[in-house]
């Protein structure tokens, strides 16, 4: 039977070996054997450096010998990019999907994202989430990464948070960085009371944090895709156009799939 891990289909000859995967003790559930699985594919070679948006449709032919086939969605916590990726997977049967939360809780021995935060705090945390970026985009192809919110931060040495040149620069070696854009007040209204999003700092508010982090997306990002009045059928699908074009792939269609995810023939 085939493992998952944040909806993310793993053959099972995937699982059975992937207990020395990570070198850590098993846990016994399935998204944890998954987690260890993906982890066994090769690593990814070379690095591509930041370029401007102007030269967004020229990178598909500058390193023709590595081409850029996984896709991570990156935006403020709350944004749609879970959700948006579960349309993606259900449009293109190569991709696999990858939460990076999912993965820091897996290397944090199931610690929840608060329980990590508190008890390392949030330069810890970054930390591990670096580590974390480092092992999914070694995965060189297909994988479709949702990144956490604070992604693209770290922290200097009086604990601002700063543009993440290593966890950008990892994530842009082997894919191709789309932000989903939200207006702060939607990433508000969507994230208020959710325990499992711990508070970003305790002296700045969650407007100023946005809207420091903003030319950090921005700078980012290969793509940048404006959700506001969209539904999140037609973010995907801008997503997902917007990926093609830029990579020269085309859609291979993913069966078995619910119809109502499929980005191209359902509007929901």
């Amino acid at each position: 039977m085939a493992t998952q891990l944040a909806f993310m289909p793993l053959v099972s000859s995937h699982a059975k070996n992937a207990s020395q995967a990570w070198g850590a003790s098993g846990r016994g559930s399935e998204r944890v054997m998954a987690a260890r699985a993906i982890f066994r594919r090769p690593s990814a070679r070379g690095l591509v450096f930041s370029l401007s948006k102007e030269e967004e449709v020229a990178k598909k032919d500058e390193v023709p010998n590595q081409p850029k086939r996984n896709l991570v969605l990156i935006g403020g916590r709350g944004c749609g990019k879970s959700s948006i990726g579960r349309r993606l997977l259900a449009t293109d049967k190569r991709f696999k999907l990858m939460s990076l939360d999912d993965l820091i809780v897996y290397e944090a021995n199931g610690q929840s994202i608060p329980q990590i935060v508190e008890e390392r705090d949030w330069r810890g945390f970054r930390d591990l989430e670096y580590e974390v970026v480092k092992k999914s985009a070694a995965i060189s192809e297909w994988a479709l990464i949702d990144a956490g919110g604070g992604v693209v931060v770290d922290l200097d040495e009086d604990g601002n948070e700063v543009f993440s040149s290593r966890k950008v620069d990892a994530l842009r070696a082997t894919g191709v960085v789309v932000y989903i854009k939200r207006d702060v007040e939607y990433l508000i209204h969507r994230t208020a009371g959710d325990s499992n999003r711990p508070d970003l700092s305790a002296s700045q508010s969650f407007c100023e944090i946005m809207e420091r982090r903003e030319p950090f997306y921005q700078q980012a990002a290969d793509i940048v895709v404006i959700a506001a009045g969209k539904k999140k059928i037609e973010v995907a699908r801008e997503v997902m156009d917007r990926y093609l074009d830029l990579t020269g792939e085309s859609v291979e269609r993913a069966p078995g799939k619910p119809v109502w995810y499929n980005i191209y023939t359902h509007e929901k």
